[in-house]
């Protein structure tokens, strides 16, 4: 059996390689070919923290594996990450354990890609500035990603944590050429951005509508419990949602679950999957649209599909 580590996956993995992955995943996804169980998760309140299991089985790209992931928001505090995750790929003719694939590095770089690829929907097409709350690893690859579906000039930061913005400013400024802006505040980082990224651990909003101009593309990836949100309830009830998956973001997100528990929105609210947009069968970013919201959960063919094409790469090495 291979075991990759993550050093090894992130020679192997390029953003846009990852993006094109998962942008074909949500195709699949959208045709209804896919086999996605739900996400089983156990909560472990004694620890903050929780255990997911997430399999999935993409029959035209032929990936088959399933990730189990931990999310643990204390962890920083003991000098380790707040996402660890593996993902087991299988032989889908045998069902044969083919590789044990470190997750931690994929799973940043899959969260990221499909950001970029609702960027690719729902950008506005002049897109100059991008705006990262969160400066942890999900942060980096989100503005990587973004920075590949736009022309950035400028990355606007905030961060609770001055460090964390100082070591996402040399790892990423460099890495992207483009001008890495340290924030004192959500509201400064966001104002006269065009893209918006959100990428908490918060339970509560970091995102307010009156801090954001007329024509800006949030994308929210951070909050995936019922009772957690990263937007308030006007940035969504005002624009056009378009999320990862109905179903699973009506059992997990908070951001869409809060407003609808208010009366703000109903869960027609939601103009369309990511998918649905890949295939063209609804529309992104039209001339008349103001505010988009993308949502995401983070779906199981992400992982299978970055972890197939990782598999692809490391076979033709």
């Amino acid at each position: 059996m291979l075991l990759l580590s993550d050093d090894e996956i992130s020679r192997l993995l390029s953003m846009g390689e990852a993006m094109d992955a998962v942008e074909k995943a949500f195709g699949e996804f959208a045709k209804g070919s896919v086999k996605m169980p739900a996400r089983s998760t156990i909560m472990l309140d004694r620890y903050s923290g929780s255990i997911s299991f997430m399999p999935s089985y993409l029959p035209e790209s032929g990936a088959l594996a399933t990730k189990i992931i931990s999310i643990y928001p204390r962890n920083p505090e003991k000098g380790l990450p707040t996402t660890v995750a593996w993902i087991v790929v299988n032989d889908p003719e045998t069902g044969m354990i083919e590789a044990l694939l470190d997750g931690t590095y994929l799973t940043a770089m899959r969260t990221g890609a499909v950001t970029g690829v609702a960027a690719r929907y729902l950008a506005p097409k002049d897109t100059r500035v991008a705006a990262v709350i969160g400066c942890g690893v999900q942060g980096k690859t989100q503005a990587m990603a973004v920075a590949k579906a736009c022309e950035l000039e400028t990355i606007r930061l905030f961060d609770l944590s001055d460090e964390r913005m100082r070591r996402f400013a040399e790892e990423i400024g460099p890495k992207l050429g483009v001008d890495i802006v340290p924030s004192s505040s959500g509201a400064e980082a966001v104002a006269n951005a065009d893209v918006v990224v959100t990428a908490t651990t918060s339970k509560n909003p970091v995102l307010r509508r009156e801090w954001l101009g007329d024509r800006v593309h949030v994308s929210a990836i951070g909050a995936f419990y019922p009772d957690w949100r990263e937007l308030d309830t006007a940035t969504v009830s005002e624009a056009k949602v378009v999320v990862d998956s109905r179903e699973a973001i009506m059992e997990e997100a908070g951001d869409i679950l809060i407003p609808i528990s208010e009366g703000a929105i109903t869960e027609d609210h939601i103009h369309a999957e990511l998918g649905e947009l890949v295939l063209g069968t609804k529309k992104g970013r039209t001339p008349e649209d103001g505010l988009t919201v993308f949502k995401s959960v983070g779906l199981a063919i992400q992982d299978s599909s970055v972890a197939n094409l990782v598999m692809k790469k490391w076979r033709e090495s």
